[in-house]
């Protein structure tokens, strides 16, 4: 099998659970290129997004004979990207502040081959949101969603309800908490979601 056949991406999948390593590098090089300009979205050092793109493949190989895709060769590939991107910014605290950038460029990508699965996503996980939240005791919920989603200040919400800042602020904190656990993502995550999302 040529590299650069017009092969498409369900028969390569085929090839490659079977251990051709023509049918890898066609994928390589269809894909390579697409995803490292997507990770470097929010990877903005090129060796690293190279690495994380290597790693990729790597795995995409070593599991070759155990892949299940349920949807798309490019949806698993661009969830794939985004998955070891979010480990990779987790385990290097400099990048901690490319958390909210990681969450709109990578759930919100308008490239032609993401964009029904981005807002499948989104409605997804707008509805855990909405579920975790409508499980909030009532007052931790009265506070959380005058603070997200009118966007009161902690003060406004402790004239409004007649409690102090420091209840406020733990209720809401208590609130961000939950959410983070029962939705299983990084805290910066979760503070940008609730904002956008909500």
């Amino acid at each position: 099998m040529a590299p650069d056949n017009p092969h498409t991406d369900e028969s390569l999948v085929a090839a490659l659970t079977s251990g051709d390593p023509d049918a890898f590098t066609a994928i390589y090089e269809r894909y390579w290129d697409k995803l490292l300009v997507y990770v470097m979205r929010v990877i903005r050092r090129q060796s690293d997004a190279e690495d994380i793109v290597q790693e990729l493949f790597v795995s995409l190989w070593k599991r070759r004979q155990e892949l299940q895709i349920e949807r798309s060769l490019s949806t698993y590939l661009y969830n794939s990207a985004r998955y070891i991107s979010i480990r990779h910014i987790e385990k290097n605290s400099t990048y901690a502040g490319y958390l909210d950038r990681l969450a709109i460029q990578m759930t919100a990508y308008s490239g032609e081959s993401l964009g029904v699965e981005s807002a499948i996503f989104g409605r997804e996980l707008e509805a855990r949101i909405d579920g975790l939240i409508g499980q909030l005791p009532e007052k931790m919920k009265e506070v959380f969603i005058l603070s997200r989603k009118h966007h009161l200040s902690y003060r406004e919400i402790a004239d409004r309800l007649s409690i102090s800042e420091e209840t406020v602020r733990k209720q809401v904190y208590k609130s961000l908490k939950i959410l983070r656990e029962g939705l299983g993502l990084p805290a910066g995550l979760v503070l940008w979601l609730t904002t956008h999302f909500f």
